[in-house]
């Protein structure tokens, strides 16, 4: 098997599971309130934070393959642990190993796939082979997600969760299969090479481009945040059921909302590709307050599916525009760098969202976050429309491609 066919597979197996965000009324039926699942998601996100930086120099200084194993190998030993979840202690652990798994994974993933194509001169086929990952990563997703839900509602939520852990140990078998080429290690200690990295994400190309990523990724997490129970409680009440009665057919929603369009992101022409990037701080956050304005489940999912389409693209831009903004030998641990701000960034917004959840209520915390970040969008927007943002902003590599 050649090295492209060999990261589809691995892709393909590594971005499916049979949980998704159901997770959230598996915690639920556990006992935990939305102020402890803020918490447990805060402690995940900060850790994301203080992992981020030292596991990309392991990428950067050792091998970016090893970086990558390392994380697929922590992974099984958080779903055991959700497997027998039974106590708050038990769901910090969780939140502690994953984002340590997601850690080592996050920067020298894309930096090792990048490098590979590079050392065979084919680094211009990274964005049309990110469609064809995604083109087969997502109807998986979709597919594997919506059988969890059904299963977990028939069965409980034990088998989709023995289901992921099989999926997991495969990832890291085909992982280890996978070539790195001529990985050179830089020269600079661990402390200067660290702060160069600091140092170029100050530029304001990258600065500037996290800052508007930060604001997008917490608009959209803002609409996803909690939105099962918010759905599953408008359909428990129309079906007239209870929450959990409800897990098959959010699952089949999830896949619907979060999953299948995605694929029509990824695969968006490059102009309207590029139109999303450009709309995304400002119309996501207009969505999230619209689902609250009108609770309809049909409007709901509308939104949600135009919220996954146009943050997919956004992703999908902002994440080439990166790895052609930042040099080779630093681009794990920039790469961390920007996961970990993100996910200080996230870490408090999911602390202070739990508890203004259980504070005002679902509806009206969605609404209050969501013109908070429309204030965020539209001031990006207006720097970026009057000129002082307008360089660093748009996206560079698609004019390289045209060239």
């Amino acid at each position: 098997m050649d090295l492209v066919r060999k990261y589809k597979l691995f892709y393909a197996l590594m971005n499916v599971g049979f949980v998704g965000n159901i997770l959230v009324i598996y915690y639920l039926t556990k006992g935990f309130n939305y102020a402890q699942i803020g918490t447990a998601m805060a402690i995940a996100t900060i850790g994301t934070f203080l992992f981020e930086v030292p596991t990309g120099v392991v990428g950067d200084k050792i091998s970016r393959k090893t970086s990558v194993l390392t994380g697929l190998a922590l992974y099984p030993i958080g779903t055991i642990i959700l497997i027998f979840l039974k106590n708050f202690p038990m769901l910090i652990a969780y939140s502690i190993i994953t984002p340590l798994a997601v850690a080592f994974i996050s920067g020298s993933l894309q930096a090792w796939l990048y490098d590979n194509l590079k050392h065979l001169g084919r680094e211009k086929e990274y964005r049309q082979l990110m469609k064809d990952i995604k083109t087969i990563t997502l109807p998986l997703s979709a597919l594997t997600v919506a059988i969890g839900g059904i299963l977990a509602q028939l069965y409980g939520f034990t088998l989709p969760l023995i289901l992921t852990l099989i999926l997991e140990i495969a990832t890291l078998i085909v992982a280890y299969t996978i070539p790195e080429y001529e990985f050179q290690k830089p020269e600079r200690s661990y402390l200067s090479h660290t702060l160069q990295s600091f140092r170029e994400i100050r530029r304001p190309e990258l600065l500037w481009l996290i800052i508007l990523s930060i604001t997008v990724v917490m608009a959209t997490n803002q609409f996803r945040q909690f939105f099962e129970p918010y759905l599953g409680d408008i359909l428990a009440k129309i079906l007239k059921t209870t929450l959990v009665g409800t897990l098959g057919i959010l699952a089949v929603i999830e896949a619907v909302v979060k999953v299948l369009p995605k694929l029509i992101g990824i695969r968006l022409r490059d102009k309207w590709s590029v139109k999303a990037y450009s709309l995304a701080p400002v119309i996501v956050p207009v969505m999230t307050a619209l689902s609250v304005v009108y609770q309809n489940p049909l409007w709901i999912i509308a939104l949600g599916i135009l919220v996954t389409i146009i943050h997919t693209a956004f992703g999908f831009n902002l994440g080439i525009e990166l790895q052609h903004r930042i040099p080779s030998e630093k681009r794990a641990t920039i790469m961390s760098i920007y996961s970990m701000v993100s996910a200080l960034a996230m870490g408090v917004f999911y602390f202070i969202y739990g508890f203004v959840v259980d504070w005002l209520g679902l509806a009206e915390a969605r609404l209050l976050f969501a013109l908070i970040l429309l204030g965020a969008g539209v001031s990006l927007k207006a720097g970026e429309l009057l000129g002082p943002l307008r360089d660093v902003l748009k996206l560079k590599h698609m004019e390289a491609m045209i060239k």
